[in-house]
């Protein structure tokens, strides 16, 4: 058996875990195992720069439940990053303290610039990129990377602090949302896109790639539109129509969380972000004009994955 590596990437909103071994595939590797749980690790206390005892609980269950099933695959390694709410939680540390203590695992609490690297590479081993430009977008809780590249060079990098957590919750949104707050919502990210505006505008890439949470959810809702059975998206290259989108976005957003409770498909985890999400992917969609969007399984996980699998 070769050797097992469990990736444990430990988000703002949830904690997800891979396990892969390496295999003479186009990626370089093969994945045994996925999961994830919602530990919302930036609620109620992300605006507040805190990690809330809630959450702290709910990120230690998560791992001691990760780590079992680490162990029952027999990973030889456990790689785990923090993200967003660990690096702006005054106590972060404290909670990486605790998990060294209690689990012996290190957390490399990772900075948005690295995200950002590690989404890069980690799409880049689903994702063909040709000459032309693309636009790569990862939505989480707490930060919202982008990126531009094509098959030579990594362009444009940065990581924003505008996850949909931490909007939602800066912004103090209601629910259900109404037009005079999704019009907030907009004129809020375009005051913060200035400079991602410019560097659109001169390298006018075309075609955009949404990896993680968000797109996942807005992956599988589209299945259920086209009257498909509902399944898990893995692809590392899943088409999404414009217009499928712009019918969630009318279908979504002013819908309040206890009825998108009730859609088909709809992910638990995310439930609450969904149309505060689905007013910025739409919007982003039709401000730079996007010819093609699609979903990428493939992002943070899969590039310390390949990381990790170059160090052995």
């Amino acid at each position: 058996m070769n050797k097992r590596i469990a990736i444990f990437d430990l988000g703002s909103n949830a904690f997800k875990l891979l396990i892969a071994e390496q295999a003479d595939t186009p990626e370089g590797f093969k994945i045994i195992h996925k999961e994830q749980s919602g530990v919302k690790l930036a609620s109620k206390g992300i605006t507040k720069k805190i990690i809330t005892e809630d959450a702290r609980l709910r990120a230690l269950e998560a791992i001691a439940s990760f780590k079992v099933t680490a162990e029952n695959y027999k990973c030889r390694t456990i790689k785990c990053t923090g993200t967003s709410a660990f690096r702006d939680a005054q106590n972060g540390q404290l909670l990486v303290n605790e998990i060294k203590e209690r689990f012996h695992l290190d957390v490399e609490i990772i900075s948005g610039q690295r995200e950002a690297e590690l989404i890069h590479k980690g799409l880049r081993k689903g994702y063909k990129l040709e000459k032309s430009p693309v636009l790569i977008m990862d939505i989480g809780g707490g930060s919202l990377e982008i990126i531009i590249a094509n098959k030579n060079e990594l362009i444009f990098q940065k990581s924003y602090d505008l996850g949909m957590r931490r909007v939602m919750e800066k912004l103090k949104l209601p629910d259900p949302l109404n037009q005079q707050e999704k019009d907030r919502i907009i004129q809020f990210f375009d005051e913060e896109f200035k400079e991602l505006d410019k560097t659109v505008k001169k390298y006018k890439p075309e075609v955009l790639i949404g990896t993680s949470g968000s797109f996942e959810t807005i992956s599988k809702l589209v299945e259920v539109q086209k009257g498909r059975p509902l399944k898990k998206i893995d692809t590392a290259a899943y088409k999404l129509s414009r217009a499928r989108i712009k019918e969630l976005h009318d279908d979504l957003v002013f819908m309040p969380e206890s009825k998108r409770r009730e859609v088909k498909g709809m992910d638990m985890i995310r439930v609450d972000l969904m149309s505060i999400a689905m007013v910025f992917v739409h919007h982003i969609i039709k401000k730079f004009n996007f010819e093609k969007v699609f979903f990428s399984a493939f992002a943070l996980k899969e590039g310390l994955l390949t990381e990790a699998l170059e160090q052995e």
